[in-house]
């Protein structure tokens, strides 16, 4: 399905019924990454996810990328399908949006799920995403998939599951170049979120071989957010949805029960 938010045409999926959760996908996916968790959170809520602008099927609009902006987009869609109070999960770049959006929106999120949640980046790390942008942009996706592969998924899943390391890669190089270089340069300066303002009871779910954001990171998180606590997924690196669908599904249900 397809909807107008702020101007731009975004795509996004629905589907059951109860207490709505809404997922939000990571840097360089769309929400065919929540396919499993969608299919497992389905059975007991009502389940919404979208491609933010300039990801999958969602249009690139116009002009620079923010945090603020995708959270801006994500509380549109909230307001337009006339949603109750949601459970909001946020995966990485999606973590950021969703911590913004808590805060620009309080009334209209219940409580916050971040995966694999980013805190704070260091100088070197917003100049590498910086490097990527303009490595993307003069080269194209093909220039940094196999640097970026081997840590979105646990060497255990790149040995085992050959054809989910086939279509993670496929997922990647379907990203338009422009769009995912102007979405580097937003995380790059990404806003410094003041997380102790975040009222919502939160659930910080983390992968034990992530390095792109690690456990440190999340008991970061873990210190800033008022209430909150950390879950560990096993044999998941970052991108835990496609590793652990069914597990991260049943943290996530564990938690709203």
């Amino acid at each position: 399905m397809f909807i107008e938010l702020n101007g731009v045409r975004h795509h996004y999926v629905s589907k059951g019924e109860g207490p709505p959760v809404v997922l939000v996908h990571g840097l360089g996916g769309d929400l065919h990454a929540w396919y499993g968790v969608i299919e497992c959170l389905a059975v007991h809520h009502h389940v919404i996810a979208l491609d933010l602008r300039g990801h999958g099927r969602s249009d690139a609009g116009s002009g620079g990328y923010s945090v603020q902006m995708w959270a801006q987009d994500v509380n549109a869609l909230i307001a337009a399908l006339e949603l109750p109070p949601v459970t909001l999960v946020g995966h990485s770049l999606g973590s950021l949006v969703a911590q913004q959006a808590a805060l620009d929106k309080p009334e209209a999120i219940d409580q916050l799920v971040l995966v694999g949640g980013i805190s704070w980046f260091e100088p070197e790390t917003k100049k590498a995403y910086n490097d990527r942008a303009d490595l993307v942009e003069a080269e194209g996706m093909d220039a940094v998939v196999d640097g970026w592969l081997p840590g979105a998924l646990a060497p255990r899943t790149q040995a085992k599951l050959p054809q989910l390391v086939g279509l993670t890669r496929d997922m990647y190089l379907r990203n338009d170049p422009q769009a995912y270089a102007k979405s580097c340069r937003a995380l790059a300066k990404m806003p410094r979120i003041p997380r102790e303002d975040i009222g919502q009871p939160t659930l910080l779910v983390v992968g034990d071989h992530d390095r792109s954001t690690p456990i440190a990171m999340t008991e970061e998180l873990h210190a800033e957010i008022p209430v909150s606590r950390v879950r560990v997924i096993p044999t998941a690196a970052h991108w835990v949805m496609l590793e652990q669908p069914d597990i991260l599904a049943a943290a996530i249900l564990e938690y709203l029960t």
